[in-house]
């Protein structure tokens, strides 16, 4: 059974009802994705703990993921600083339009089975 390649992407996307920006944020990259790559992933949410830089406690959040495997080998060297400045350019546009202090996107190789 062939298999191939691919690379694993997964931005993690809070989730606030208080502020429609988050919405339509995600909704738009998820369709970004999905027409650029042909297909994405939005989870349900999780629920996740962090600490935050400006406050002495911990924060809950509720968080979504959404991901997309990309046809491109991580190994290639060219491949992967082009997908590591297009996904910063995601994660810094995240932060300043949702005014987040961080937003984690994380990639990873993965192989397929059966593909085409």
């Amino acid at each position: 059974m062939p298999a191939e390649k691919r690379t694993r992407v997964e931005i993690f996307i809070p989730l606030r009802s208080d502020a429609a920006d988050y919405q339509t944020i995600t909704e738009w990259l998820a369709e970004e994705l999905a027409y650029a790559r042909g297909g994405s992933t939005l989870t349900t949410p999780f629920t996740g703990l962090y600490t935050s830089t400006t406050q002495s406690h911990l924060v809950r959040d509720a968080v979504h993921i959404l991901f997309c495997d990309f046809d491109l080998d991580v190994d290639d060297e060219q491949q992967r600083a082009e997908l590591s400045n297009y996904l910063n350019e995601i994660r810094l546009l995240l932060m300043d339009v949702l005014s987040e202090e961080e937003v984690w996107i994380v990639y990873y190789p993965i192989m397929r089975v059966g593909g085409p």
